[in-house]
């Protein structure tokens, strides 16, 4: 995953910050919408359209080519499943300069990320932790589908090796799903309104 194409003007590798959510946590109750990503977006002028990716023959994560677009594990989690870890990558540059997912040297905890599923919903996340790793050393959780669910969005960093064309480290941003708005029901429209919603004249 931690495969470069320049190494030129890649963003300072932040530090470690935040608190990683568990993977061994018990699943959430049965959510009622999930999807495979299509897009995600973010602060700093993240974003990204996604497709599926599997693994690569030397057992790497295979991620597309281009520097605009990000790789979601399709062994994986979907966007707004009960369990398991969205992990969606991308490189941090390309022989074109830096890439959409450079832009996660710059995220924080407690800024929102936004997945687009295939089926048009918004899956919404707050990113809990940052964490760099070796390129040879991410933790094996990120790639199950099951135990709590959460996103894990990843990218290169570290010291760009140019014979070999591969970063040192991998930068993983980790997110928590964000709640819902709720929908207004009956009882909170009359305590808005004074009236019962029944007895509202709409035309």
């Amino acid at each position: 995953m931690a495969a470069g194409w320049s190494g030129h003007g890649t963003p300072h590798t932040p530090p470690d910050a935040g608190v990683i959510p568990a993977a061994s946590a018990p699943p959430a109750a049965g959510s009622s919408r999930q999807s495979p990503p299509v897009s995600v977006r973010g602060p700093h002028g993240f974003h990204a359209p996604v497709t599926p990716v599997a693994a690569t023959a030397d057992g790497g994560l295979g991620l597309p080519d281009g520097g605009d677009r990000g790789g979601w594990w399709a062994l994986g989690a979907a966007a707004g499943s009960a369990e398991g870890t969205v992990l969606i990558a991308g490189h941090v540059d390309t022989a074109a300069g830096l890439g959409a997912f450079a832009a996660l040297h710059h995220l924080a905890p407690g800024e929102r990320i936004e997945v687009i599923g295939a089926d048009r919903h918004t899956y919404r996340y707050t990113i809990t932790a940052r964490r760099t790793y070796r390129r040879d050393a991410l933790p094996a959780d990120l790639f199950l589908p099951r135990g709590a669910h959460r996103i894990a969005l990843v990218t290169c960093a570290g010291a760009y090796d140019e014979d070999n064309r591969l970063y040192s480290h991998n930068l993983v941003l980790y997110g928590t799903p964000t709640p819902e708005p709720m929908t207004p029901g009956a009882a909170e429209l009359r305590n808005l309104t004074g009236f019962p919603v029944s007895s509202r004249v709409t035309g």
